[in-house]
């Protein structure tokens, strides 16, 4: 099945199964590398190895593609199934239908976490050219595309990136990028929409949402985005980065690419006349000997704490009556583990159960929990009561200390800050959770209210006019027009 029929499936509601489980006797070991956690009940080379490829993976797009953020908001966990029974263990919506897809990588974003199931049995040269865990690679870069800029890039532009990125094969003395995808190159000889069309869709057009032409759309926007990398060698990278610049300045697509192909004709006949000839160009890059050596650290999981990762998994996928018993048995285990309310509490939160979420997230606080997200839940909740600013305070501290990355702590951070004697400490927290997420409505309106109380009134209604114009969601345009009106009410 392509990567796009799989993606598709992740996005579908699961269906509720009995419970699977992994042989008793197995053993669950954890690598970490300094960007990624990796989770394996094979053996620890293949731990090691797992987090050598994503660091490899992650420190060449760095390279290539500068204006990506490959510090993501939330750590990545890798979590290598041995074999299939694992796999089925881990996702068993894919075996539930017979003759369905044997995914051999899944991701799926929790609260706290990116996860990335893999079949760490399954290796890179099975078959010649074509990367085993594409559709994790794809994911993977498409949210580090996402979480660099204020813009989003054009649907066509960062799916064909992430398209070309996702069959990338990890060797131990090099990277290959831009190996051929035969699924696209047969779609690519059922049909295409003009390039002019083609730049215009977006993620609510039919031709992109539709099951029949999705994976036409995907198809030509890797063999769009390959012609500009791999067909034009003298100056492949330069243009396609300019491109990307242009696009994220708010230029259209159409003006972008008239300004760095001459037209969209242009750009349109020479891809085309590219493609008609076999597609055998890609690009090799050394592996990257300072990114991780395949010697990180292992240490053996307790029992309690490989259930939690499981359960975790199961709630990111929202299969909550898979996840329960896991729980129970994590209880079982270690009644005093904090990592079972850390996941306790995400399952609540599924269910919209408030109380029983934030007892939950009290619970593994109050045992020390190391899961940033409960303490900010914790705090977020306790910022909206009578709670002194000192004791707030120290409680939004400790979450960044947990996750420097994410911005909602800095934003929180910023909101107790504004409420005491010193308004202007807010300032850096509100302006760092804006430089961390330039598409969060809540950090600009954070940033907002710092600027007004400081009385830079033209940059506090700046900024408020741009979240209204970033906001996703009717109670994020609510929220961004209410301190609109009280700053126009109040400018007076």
């Amino acid at each position: 099945m392509t990567r796009v029929r799989l993606v598709a499936l992740l996005l579908t509601a699961s269906t509720i199964c009995p419970r699977l489980v992994t042989a008793p006797d197995d053993k669950w070991v954890e690598a970490k590398s300094p960007n990624f956690i990796v989770v394996t009940n094979g053996s620890e080379r293949s731990a090691r190895n797992l987090a050598w490829q994503f660091e490899q993976i992650r420190s060449a797009i760095q390279v290539g593609w500068p204006w990506a953020r490959v510090q993501l908001d939330r750590p990545v966990v890798v979590i290598g199934a041995k074999d299939e029974e694992t796999m089925e263990a881990l996702v068993p919506q894919f075996w539930e239908s017979r003759g369905g897809t044997r995914p051999a990588s899944v991701l799926r974003t929790s609260v706290d976490r990116h996860y990335i199931a893999v079949r760490s049995d399954v290796r890179g040269d099975d078959t010649p050219g074509i990367n085993p865990y594409i559709s994790s690679y794809w994911s993977y870069s498409l949210l580090t595309f996402d979480a660099a800029f204020e813009r989003e890039l054009p649907l066509w532009f960062r799916i064909g990136l992430a398209e070309v990125l996702s069959n990338s094969i990890v060797r131990d003395e090099e990277i290959q990028f831009g190996r051929q995808i035969p699924w696209h190159l047969a779609s690519l000889q059922s049909g295409r929409l003009r390039l002019a069309e083609l730049i215009t869709l977006d993620t609510n057009s039919p031709y992109y949402t539709g099951g029949d032409t999705r994976s036409r759309f995907d198809a030509q926007a890797w063999g769009v985005m390959h012609y500009m990398l791999f067909g034009r060698p003298e100056d492949r990278s330069d243009r396609v980065n300019a491109l990307a610049k242009l696009l994220l300045d708010g230029t259209s697509s159409a003006e972008a690419i008239s300004q760095v192909f001459g037209s969209v004709d242009a750009l349109e006949e020479a891809y085309l006349q590219y493609q008609r000839k076999p597609i055998t160009n890609y690009a090799r890059l050394k592996t990257d000997a300072n990114a991780i050596s395949k010697n990180s650290p292992v240490r053996p999981l307790s029992p309690h704490e490989a259930l939690n990762l499981r359960a975790g998994l199961h709630v990111a996928m929202n299969r909550l009556d898979d996840a329960r018993p896991l729980l129970a048995d994590s209880r079982k285990a270690d009644a005093a583990n904090p990592g079972s309310y850390d996941i306790e509490g995400q399952l609540f939160d599924r269910n919209r159960q408030t109380t029983e979420a934030l007892t939950a997230y009290g619970k593994a606080v109050e045992l020390n929990s190391q899961n940033f997200y409960s303490h900010y839940r914790v705090a977020a909740s306790d910022s909206r009561s009578a709670n002194a600013v000192a004791g707030l305070e120290k409680q939004a501290r400790r979450v960044v200390a947990l996750n420097d990355a994410y911005a909602p702590a800095h934003s929180l951070l910023a909101s107790v800050l504004l409420q005491g004697t010193e308004p202007a400490s807010a300032l850096e927290p509100a302006m760092k959770a804006v430089q961390l997420d330039q598409r969060d409505t809540f950090s600009r309106l954070t940033l907002a209210r710092v600027y007004w109380r400081l009385s830079r009134r033209g940059e506090a209604m700046g900024l408020a006019r741009s979240a209204l114009m970033l906001a996703r969601s009717d109670q994020q345009r609510a929220q961004a027009q209410e301190l609109i009106t009280f700053m126009q009410t109040n400018s007076k």
